[in-house]
């Protein structure tokens, strides 16, 4: 895959991801039928559909994913700004398009509440960090161990790990996990002035999955060695 295509995939994957995922919850909201495992469920089938669709095994459609793979040696640095920049553009259309569509019919707050991310406030905000923290963690795990296989076993391991991690930590943080759900989020609601934007907690999203990033990367291949690092060059 040439670096335009790659990027185009990336771009055109998270826009599918956010979008799906987001509709999800609009729909879920405009229902009165707010059951976390639904909506778990729905944003695992969303990534692991945009994994499958764009890009197979190679496919990242996260920033984490993308840097934790650079400290690791697969992805060069240099490539990592215009990745993440393909990956943002992607979720900001498709937040964008998710609201604009249940706007209408929920309003302007209710759909935006369903775009965004953040659940946590005041003293809660520590927590979230150390949440987004570990469940990134175990997120970039599973990508370590399973990217460079096979697309349908990447796609449901990545989509399956989300989604668990939404089920656990959603109540508490929205379960982001992904830099470009948050960044696109709070992107498309400031654009749409939907007054739903959480500006002030986005270091949440940024501290958290950073730290969770860092510590994949160290401790996990000290303890786990499989093919898929030989098949993806990690030494």
């Amino acid at each position: 895959m040439n670096d335009t295509s790659r990027l185009v995939n990336e771009a055109l994957g998270t826009l599918f991801f956010v979008f799906l995922g987001s509709m999800a919850i609009a729909t879920a909201m405009a229902t009165q039928n707010n059951d976390s495992l639904t909506i778990a469920l729905a944003w695992a089938l969303a990534l692991a559909a945009a994994v499958w669709a764009f890009g197979g095994a190679g496919a990242h459609l996260n920033p984490w994913v993308t840097i934790g793979l650079a400290l690791r040696g697969v992805v060069a640095w240099a490539a990592v700004p215009l990745i993440v920049v393909a990956q943002v553009l992607g979720a900001f259309v498709g937040a964008l398009l998710a609201w604009w569509l249940f706007s209408s019919s929920v309003g302007d707050n209710a759909a935006g509440a369903a775009v965004t991310h953040t659940n946590a406030t005041g003293n809660q905000l520590l927590g979230a960090v150390a949440a987004e923290a570990l469940v990134t963690f175990a997120l970039l795990c599973v990508v370590f161990r399973l990217i460079g296989g096979t697309g349908w076993t990447y796609g449901l391991g990545y989509g399956l790990t989300y989604g668990l991690g939404f089920l656990t930590i959603g109540v508490l943080t929205g379960s982001s996990l992904n830099l470009a759900r948050t960044l696109g989020a709070e992107l498309s609601l400031t654009i749409a002035d939907s007054g739903s934007t959480t500006w002030e907690d986005v270091w949440v999203y940024l501290i958290g999955p950073a730290v969770g990033v860092v510590l994949a990367w160290l401790f996990y291949p000290r303890f786990v060695r499989n093919d898929v690092d030989d098949r993806v060059g990690v030494g």
